[in-house]
């Protein structure tokens, strides 16, 4: 709950920041100010800032909407069929997802789910997401674009903005022009943005299933290991390992790929390691004269070993390591004890890497090593090792944008695509239905979809504070 107030807070802080800049700017310049602002599109508003532009309206765009008139007509007929369906599939598909979230808990039902950059995005992903989050909607609101203009409706402008922390693009369509078509071209131009994002997501789908030939290609080698691309300054391991070290297990654990990785460093939560064989002598030999095992007591090269009995010694780990392994005490020959590791400060855990002949050892939390090294399924000796990782890191996130946009926004909600597109829809096909008014029966879907909305979105926030409370 920590990380939402404080995401809260420094949103609050640059927003005010912003517009006290603001408002100082139209105090000292006045007139100079609004006019740099009017002439250059920018408006400035509580929570947002927006950039409009006329640039686009001709040009080039228009030159080839009439170049390939009927290719663009097929292209977007394709996408006003696929916008119907998914109008309504959208709506079933929230409706699910609001229904499990009850019946089988909301782990297990997530479709949409909100991203807290900061909260459920890790800070060093923060920048990657919203540069994909604004690609994705300026593909959407291409689409728009040149559906629309190949209808013959003309636009005021486009641009882009930022609300709160999201980036988004627009475009402004003429509403007179696009009154005038008729109902499909209607659903071509209103379908055109949900169309493109589906195309892109199922393009950056092919492009990551492609990925490890690609990179082939490239001179990137996939082995049975991970290749370390980056290690965080405040590392445990930072004088142990070093980019470009291959890390194969962790304790018993293969570490064959990054899944891997992440499963092995979440295995040891439950794991418990191995004791070793220890006896009288062997202890007053190891025994340090640091005692790690009173509370608040700290040695970097020495761990609190506890015997079946309950005896504590704190022994130097390398060391002790070299001994026989065991689980019980009947495991060690007569006059040994099985001891096993009893630290207050965490897990043991036993990287083995390529960068040295010893094991890497740490003590502590396993996520400490999962959030602080950045790992990599591939290397390279020619190229930026952290390639790969960039490079899939953008096509998943265009799949799971592009298609969440596509999905919400089909949703014939008010403010939504799926409002304009629903009303096409029904005047398309309107004369098929006698006993209820057009108008009310669209009313009355989209105040259903607008409510079904509003309770995923509470919902999934819900679901977001209880989880990071």
């Amino acid at each position: 709950m920590w990380q939402i107030f404080q995401l809260i807070f420094r949103v609050s802080s640059f927003w005010l920041f912003v517009n006290v800049v603001h408002i100082l700017l139209t105090k000292i310049l006045g007139e100079k100010y609004n006019f740099y602002l009017s002439r250059n599109g920018i408006f400035v508003k509580f929570v947002q800032v927006q950039w409009h532009t006329d640039r686009f309206n001709s040009g080039p765009k228009q030159e080839f909407v009439r170049s390939h008139s009927s290719k663009i007509a097929v292209w977007f007929t394709c996408g006003a069929y696929f916008g119907i369906i998914i109008m309504f599939s959208s709506i079933i598909i929230l409706m699910y997802t609001l229904i499990a979230s009850f019946t089988q808990g909301a782990e297990d039902s997530k479709i949409l789910t909100p991203v807290v950059p900061g909260v459920n995005l890790p800070n060093n992903q923060i920048i990657p997401y919203l540069l994909t989050l604004l690609i994705s909607g300026i593909f959407h609101e291409f689409g728009h674009a040149i559906a629309a203009a190949r209808e013959g409706v003309s636009m005021y402008g486009s641009g882009l903005f930022l609300f709160l922390i999201y980036p988004a693009a627009f475009v402004d369509l003429n509403t007179q022009a696009l009154k005038r078509c008729d109902a499909f071209q209607k659903l071509r131009i209103f379908c055109a943005g949900v169309w493109h994002n589906c195309i892109m997501m199922v393009a950056a789908y092919i492009l990551w299933s492609a990925l490890p030939l690609l990179l082939f290609f490239l001179g990137f080698v996939k082995e049975h290991a991970v290749t370390v691309t980056s290690i965080e300054p405040g590392s445990a391991l930072i004088n142990q390992v070093t980019p470009g070290t291959k890390l194969y297990s962790v304790n018993d654990c293969i570490v064959s790929d990054k899944v891997a990785w992440g499963q092995c460093l979440w295995k040891m939560y439950s794991d418990t390691l191995p004791g070793h064989c220890l006896d009288e002598t062997l202890l007053s030999q190891l025994t340090s004269h640091v005692d790690c095992c009173e509370e608040g007591v700290v040695s970097p090269k020495n761990l609190c070993y506890q015997s079946s009995q309950g005896q504590d010694a704190c022994l130097p780990v390398r060391q002790v390591l070299e001994f026989y392994p065991c689980d019980v005490d009947s495991d060690c020959s007569v006059g040994g004890g099985c001891y096993r590791p009893h630290s207050k400060e965490g897990h043991l855990l036993q990287i083995f890497h390529s960068a040295a002949d010893t094991k890497a050892l740490f003590i502590g939390d396993p996520a400490h090593l999962y959030y602080s090294i950045s790992v990599s399924d591939y290397s390279s000796k020619w190229f930026w090792r952290n390639l790969p990782n960039c490079v899939e890191l953008f096509l998943i996130y265009v799949v799971s944008l592009s298609g969440a946009l596509a999905i919400f926004n089909a949703v014939p909600a008010f403010y939504l695509d799926g409002q304009h597109m629903l009303n096409a829809c029904m005047e398309l096909i309107f004369d098929r239905f006698y006993f209820i008014s057009r108008e009310t029966l669209c009313f009355t879907i989209q105040m259903f979809s607008t409510a079904l909305v509003a309770a995923n979105i509470v919902n999934a926030f819900i679901s977001v504070c209880v989880m990071y409370r």
